[in-house]
């Protein structure tokens, strides 16, 4: 699926996940991120309510065109730290291996893509996710995202968390309809 484009002006997205994009904002650009979200129509915003998956996405572009794509990703990093969870998940593992069936329940209205999660541990001492995302939503929220989860769960037998783009394999925001991403452990 292609950044910043909603298969179907139907999708919605549910409103705890703009409430804990918008949480995320650092306090120096906070006042500047609510303009943005509101020049969207995302204004008062209800945990419970539904809103434009298209309109999210759009003040999301502007965010990062205007602030920066590294901001984008602190704020999903900070965003993924502050997200509630079921307390069964409980681990990195546990966490990136929900994150295909937590994105259909937060969306409704058509497809807004998903994410596949592979699992390598033939290195003693190492643990390697390789995450596929083929969502609508930008690379560089989504690499924070995984960061953000990388550090919730970090071990304390891991000394270094890393967290990579994989900048041979295809990227949404090149046009692509995927990015891969390695969550690496050690």
């Amino acid at each position: 699926m292609k950044e910043y484009q909603s298969s179907s002006p139907d999708v919605q997205v549910i409103g705890g996940m703009l409430q804990s994009f918008w949480l995320a904002f650092p306090e120096y650009v906070r006042e500047r991120g609510k303009q943005i979200l509101g020049k969207h129509g995302l204004v008062d915003v209800a945990a419970d309510g539904w809103y434009s998956l298209q309109s999210t996405l759009n003040a999301l572009k502007e965010v990062e065109e205007i602030l920066g794509p590294e901001l984008l990703r602190r704020i999903g990093e900070q965003a993924a730290m502050r997200a509630p969870l079921p307390p069964e998940i409980n681990s990195l593992k546990s966490c990136l291996m929900i994150l295909n069936p937590t994105l259909q329940k937060i969306h409704r209205g058509g497809d807004v893509g998903g994410y596949v999660v592979t699992e390598d541990t033939q290195m003693p001492g190492r643990v390697r996710f390789t995450v596929t995302a083929s969502t609508p939503y930008p690379c560089s929220l989504t690499e924070g995202y995984l960061g953000g989860y990388a550090q919730r769960f970090r071990l304390p037998e891991f000394k270094e968390i890393i967290v990579r783009h994989d900048e041979s394999a295809p990227c949404r925001r090149q046009g692509a309809d995927s990015c891969t991403y390695f969550v690496t452990c050690w």
